[in-house]
């Protein structure tokens, strides 16, 4: 899973991991379409991570199953840029990262 998913809650996370439940492998692309923020794979199932650009293609590619679950926003918003804070900030941070971002976010506006 991506470290940088701060509007991620646990009941999204938990949707996900229920859905990925007997695919072999499975992942969640992020929301620009084109990388992966979650990437699960069953015991038996041989471990291919693909993160990076283009890892959303590759997961396919490599026969992962791609979970297209309503509700997971925070899930697919991973940050890479000020715009994506925002993105996150949008959906809903945690009281942590919302107090360090806020401050960030307003200097920024």
């Amino acid at each position: 899973m991506a470290a940088d998913l701060p509007a991620l809650g646990p009941a999204e996370l938990g949707r996900a991991l229920r859905a990925a439940a007997g695919r072999g492998e499975a992942f969640v692309p992020d929301a620009e379409g084109t990388g992966t923020t979650l990437y699960t794979a069953e015991p038996e199932a041989e471990f291919s991570p693909r993160f990076g650009p283009g890892s959303r293609a590759a997961h396919r590619a490599g026969g992962a199953a791609e979970l297209d679950i309503p509700g997971i926003d925070g899930l697919r918003r991973d940050v890479d840029t000020v715009d994506d804070l925002r993105l996150a900030a949008a959906i809903g941070l945690g009281p942590r990262t919302s107090a360090l971002a806020g401050p960030l976010l307003a200097a920024l506006s």
